[in-house]
């Protein structure tokens, strides 16, 4: 199971579609996931999610141009460590290439030796992201005497962002003279007259305007198929046509230079949902019809399928120290946190009617602690959110060894101290459990669920727990105590 609880994954099921692109990384900030796209980064003191597009520093040295060769006297160029005198980065955050006062980008072909102002010249083995993309990891080499790549380094990070550059993550290199290499040939203003539906590609050394691939956007609440209108019309097709499965569907969206068809995240337009048991996909078909069509006269329709596949088995946490401390002081904090595409909900009182508040709580000796799980990033309501199991670490990390179950297997370890009140009947799931001291220590503890999504509509969803023993949770380093700050972040 992943660390996150629904990672997108969108599959292009005709010819026309463009493959995928290394997949996009996400990032951890404060024991909570980034949105895709953003990374943890320091802003005034302090750590929180930002788009790198916003927040990146200038990296405009002249002596990185990939034209500029370097004569093996000072000043001596690398990345790695400050030589005679010249001063290197710190590495740290995000950087935008410059050469004067444009824009540019680290070369995506082999460099040859001694360019770059330096010895080994870096270069992008991976391509550059589209802008749909995210962040992605990418591959760096170092041009030497007998080959391209003879020094590989450690992979960066790099964003396409939607004023048409690109921000990179980048780290110490190793060894030196190497540095990171800025493509002269970027600074042309070529990629400057390319329009909305246009990208700019490289063929290693010109640049060119070219038609965007048909894409798909696999999202929380729709799905979206963009198509550049210049494809429909080398193909003789009219966009305005277009519908989905059902004829009664024609939800889209003219941009500049392209058409984006819609469709929600349900079993609506003649959409198809699948369920494996591991995976939920949604699929649908794009009708786009010929131009001069009349009622009276037959055309056939060109079909652009699409689908997308999101995860289901996962593990979600609960962003929540849950400090135990002695009798004697019960005072705690609660401090909501954003839900992100799974949220869990602690509760005051065994109905979930009152949600624990912002600010300092008091929990009495031996309460229980009602919590709940929900999805919100589906419109198909026939799933059922079944909870396959809850545990409390020492850490953050759900992946600690150190676990203690409450509920296992899909019932309770111990009914006594947890009761299952409701999983699989719906998109949310609830449970109480009574908290103990567990390891025998007052160490934070953290919640983790594991949970998964079964289609009430072809089988029953809900666990049958009547023929299970429950075993017993009770042990010398188990001790019943005041449950002290609930710290929600």
């Amino acid at each position: 199971m992943t660390p996150a609880f629904i990672i997108l994954l969108c599959l292009a099921l005709t010819v026309d579609l463009q493959p995928a692109q290394t997949s996009s990384v996400t990032f951890s900030c404060g024991g909570r996931q980034c949105p895709s796209g953003q990374d943890c980064l320091l802003v005034d003191g302090t750590s929180r999610c930002m788009d790198p597009c916003d927040h990146y520093t200038p990296l405009d040295d002249a002596w990185r141009a990939t034209d500029n060769r370097y004569m093996n006297r000072p000043p001596h160029h690398c990345d790695q460590y400050s030589v005679y005198g010249v001063t290197t980065y710190n590495w740290q955050g995000w950087y935008r290439l410059f050469l004067g006062n444009s824009s540019v980008q680290m070369p995506e072909r082999c460099v040859q030796r001694s360019m770059c102002g330096t010895n080994v010249a870096l270069w992008l083995k991976t391509p550059h992201p589209q802008l749909s993309a995210g962040i992605i990891q990418a591959k760096v080499c170092g041009t030497w005497t007998s080959s391209c790549c003879q020094y590989p380094q450690k992979p960066i990070h790099v964003k396409a962002c939607a004023g048409n550059y690109y921000v990179y993550k980048f780290i110490k290199p190793t060894p030196c003279l190497v540095a990171y290499c800025a493509d002269v040939n970027t600074k042309t203003p070529v990629c400057n007259t390319c329009t909305a539906a246009e990208t700019c590609v490289s063929n290693g050394t010109v640049w060119r305007c070219e038609d965007k691939p048909v894409e798909l956007v696999c999202g929380s609440e729709q799905m979206r198929l963009t198509v550049p209108k210049r494809i429909l019309e080398d193909q003789g097709l009219n966009g305005s046509t277009a519908h989905l499965i059902d004829p009664r569907c024609h939800q889209q969206l003219d941009g500049n230079g392209t058409i984006s068809y819609l469709v929600d995240r349900r079993k609506v337009c003649g959409t198809l949902v699948k369920n494996n048991g591991t995976h939920v996909t949604y699929s649908n078909i794009v009708f786009v019809f010929p131009s001069g069509r009349s009622n009276a006269s037959i055309s056939v329709p060109r079909s652009f399928p699409f689908s997308c596949v999101f995860p289901l088995d996962d593990i979600t946490s609960l962003d929540a120290a849950i400090r135990f401390q002695p009798p004697a002081s019960g005072e705690g904090v609660v401090r909501a946190g954003d839900p992100t595409r799974a949220s869990m909900t602690l509760y005051t009182r065994p109905d979930f009617s009152e949600a624990f508040p912002a600010g300092p709580v008091r929990l009495p000796l031996g309460s229980a602690l009602h919590v709940a799980v929900s999805v919100n990033n589906t419109e198909y309501d026939g799933f059922g959110l079944l909870l396959e199991t809850c545990y409390f670490t020492n850490s953050p990390n759900a992946s600690d060894p150190r676990k203690h179950f409450l509920i296992e297997n899909r019932c309770a370890v111990d009914r006594r101290h947890v009761q299952v009140l409701e999983s699989g009947a719906s998109l949310r799931a609830r449970f109480s459990a009574l908290l103990f001291l567990y390891h025998g220590t007052y160490e934070d503890v953290y919640l983790h669920c594991s949970i998964s999504m079964c289609d009430r509509s072809s089988a029953p969803c809900s666990p049958n727990c009547s023929r299970r023993q429950a075993r017993s949770a009770a042990s010398s380093n188990q001790l019943a105590v005041a449950v002290g700050p609930i710290s929600w972040f």
